[in-house]
């Protein structure tokens, strides 16, 4: 099982007609299991989750950020993701506790947990007015509804591969890689290409092997030169959380609800959603905001 520090990889193959990004992400998904003190069935949803999110912002042309919401029918509640083209990635899930038995195969059943149906939409904010993309749902695994949602909303010919190990509670693999066609690529190619994809191993099988992702684009695209554009951009779990935002979420609630807080508790505490930290305000800052 490799140890290496999480990354990111963009290439190109068969003279750009072929774009494609690799990640691991085994560092920033059990740190976001650890923070939001998650299951193993809901901890490999927001791995996954996590990991596509970041694949989907590797390909952006412009600096920026975008929102994944996964609105499944499942028991866990939906999905919440953010991500950046810095690198950093937050998330959460609506029921973190959620656990399920494993698939006939032993793997966790990460679609029964998120549900087969509903929506992923993906919102793009590259400092213009935000513009967001919807699909329905097709299988809740989240590999197959990224590739969907790339396919339906943006048009591009893709596919996704997300994989994600977790044993004894921690998540000891995650990763995944991306591969588009561009258009001006020829039945040829896509041929070539549909049947490498098809042929490839499963993400986490190459990352047990202990492959680096230079050598896992290159088993993803057998058959074709590749090419690679940027090495080692590090990814990590990074939460922009602080005492001004959260003073700014305290003083939307009214004067009068502020006031009730210092009478009753003498203080605030406000805990973030992506990153589970918790945020206390104390009187005297509560009565700045009121003065």
């Amino acid at each position: 099982m490799s140890t290496l520090q999480d990354h990111l990889i963009k290439a190109t193959a068969a003279g750009g007609r072929i774009r494609a990004v690799a990640v691991r992400t085994t560092a920033l998904a059990d740190e976001a299991r650890r923070r939001h003190k998650m299951a193993p069935t809901a901890a490999a949803a927001l791995g996954k989750a996590l990991t596509g999110t970041l694949l989907l912002a590797a390909t952006l042309r412009k600096s920026g950020r975008l929102n994944v919401r996964v609105a499944g029918k499942g028991p866990l509640g939906g999905i919440f993701v953010d991500a950046g083209t810095d690198g950093t990635v937050r998330g959460y899930v609506g029921y973190p506790e959620l656990d399920l038995p494993p698939r006939d195969n032993g793997q966790l059943n990460v679609g029964g947990a998120v549900g087969n149906t509903g929506f992923i939409s993906v919102t793009y904010d590259l400092g213009r007015q935000p513009y967001t993309g919807t699909v329905s749902m097709v299988s809740g695994e989240l590999a197959e509804d990224f590739t969907a949602y790339l396919a339906n909303s943006e048009q591009i010919p893709s596919a996704v591969s997300l994989g994600i190990f977790v044993e004894a509670g921690e998540v000891k693999s995650a990763g995944g890689l991306l591969v588009q066609l561009m258009p001006d690529a020829g039945d040829e190619i896509a041929e070539r290409l549909e049947e490498s994809i098809r042929s490839m191993p499963s993400f986490t099988a190459m990352e047990k092997e202990g492959l680096s992702l230079t050598a896992i684009l290159e088993k993803a695209l057998a058959g074709f030169q590749v090419d690679i554009l940027e090495e080692d951009q590090t990814v990590q779990f990074a939460c922009h959380c602080d005492t001004r935002r959260v003073l700014d979420a305290i003083r939307v609630l009214g004067e009068a609800e502020i006031r009730d807080m210092i009478l009753t508790d003498g203080q605030a505490e406000v805990r973030c959603h992506f990153c589970n930290d918790l945020h206390i305000v104390p009187k005297e800052q509560l009565e700045q905001l009121v003065s």
